[in-house]
């Protein structure tokens, strides 16, 4: 059974685009009792910098480049550049929420919804909004505002 208590958000192109909005955001979520995962590609040691530097608070990070490279599953190149299959990296972050059994995850990626069982909520980082429905979201309707409605939608995912 999934979680209604455990929600996931991408950082790059979602958490970056806005750090002060999502560091209230998941503050807010936290008091609500919801374990916050950053589900990302990384590199790990520059997000955990870049969350601790914006005060973003998280329970869990998890980045798609670790699982791989723990796997022996990322080609590295002599100039230090990586590859990692393009379907492997897809479908990374749709198997991750799914064996957590996530509740929701927030990512800007319209390819990664493709894979998703887990309920997937697209942000739009260049506008600043979440799609929900036909509806939209915007930060600018408030951390607390998204929170409350964030909430209703995890309560809703099973």
């Amino acid at each position: 059974m999934v979680s209604c208590k455990k929600i996931s958000f991408d950082f790059h192109g979602v958490i970056n685009t806005a750090p002060e909005f999502f560091s209230a955001l998941l503050r807010e979520l936290r008091l609500n009792k919801m374990r916050i995962y950053v589900v990302s590609g990384g590199p790990r040691e520059y997000i955990v910098q870049y969350l601790a530097e914006h005060k973003i608070p998280y329970d869990v990070l998890w980045c798609i480049f670790d699982y791989f490279n723990a796997k022996e599953k990322v080609e590295v190149a002599a100039d230090g550049s990586f590859h990692i299959d393009d379907t492997l990296w897809n479908a990374a972050k749709s198997e991750y929420c799914a064996r957590e059994k996530i509740g929701l995850h927030i990512d800007d990626s319209e390819i990664y919804g493709q894979y998703f069982t887990t309920p997937y909520l697209r942000f739009n980082s260049k506008e600043k909004y979440f799609e929900i429905a036909d509806a939209v979201l915007k930060i600018t309707e408030g951390a607390s505002q998204v929170a409350k409605i964030l909430n209703v939608i995890c309560q809703n995912c099973h």
